[in-house]
C-alpha cells in the first residue's frame, strides 16, 4: 500500500471546457453526486492528485461513483517554493464512462496549456489573481451548489 502524504494546501476547483453546460445537463442526484466528490477531494488533507484514477494523454480522470469520470488536469503545489494552493481544472463530465474520443482529444491539449499558465505563476498573489480570474470555486462554494 502507497502512503499518501498530506498537504494544509487549499484545493480550488475551476469549471473549463464543457463541465458547467455537462452538470447543467445531469438530473439532481448525478449533480449532487459529482459536486460532492468534488467536495470530498477539495476538504481531504490529501493532495488533489492521490484521487486521480487513471492518466489517459494529458487529462487526469477522476471517478464519480461505481462509472461516472471527471476528465480533469490537476496541479499540486502552487506557486512552487511557497506553495499555498492545488488546482482542479475540470473539462468533462461522463457519467456513462463512455469515453467520448472528442472530447478526449479536444480537452488534452487544453489541459497542457493550462498546467503549463498556473505552474508559471510564481507568487501567491498571481494565483490569487489568476483564481479569481477564473472563477475557481473552493470548498464553501461547493457546498452552496449542494441541495
Amino acid at each position: 500500500m502507497s502512503r499518501v502524504p498530506l498537504s494544509d494546501e487549499e484545493t480550488r476547483v475551476i469549471f473549463a471546457g464543457e463541465a458547467a453546460a455537462n452538470l447543467s445537463e445531469l438530473d439532481a442526484s448525478e449533480q449532487e453526486a459529482v459536486i460532492q466528490r468534488l467536495l470530498n477531494i477539495v476538504e481531504s488533507e490529501a493532495p488533489p492528485s492521490s484521487f486521480v484514477y487513471e492518466r489517459i494523454a494529458n487529462l487526469d480522470i477522476i471517478t464519480v461513483g461505481d462509472q461516472g469520470r471527471l476528465y480533469t488536469k490537476v496541479v499540486d503545489e502552487i506557486p512552487r517554493g511557497n506553495t499555498e494552493y492545488h488546482v482542479i481544472f475540470l473539462f468533462f463530465i461522463d457519467i456513462t464512462h463512455d469515453y467520448p474520443y472528442k472530447a478526449l482529444a479536444e480537452y488534452s491539449p487544453s489541459a497542457e496549456t493550462m498546467a503549463e499558465e498556473v505552474t508559471d505563476l510564481e507568487s501567491v498573489s498571481d494565483v490569487d489573481a489568476y483564481l479569481e480570474q477564473h472563477d475557481a470555486l473552493d470548498e464553501d462554494d461547493l457546498r452552496d451548489l449542494l441541495p
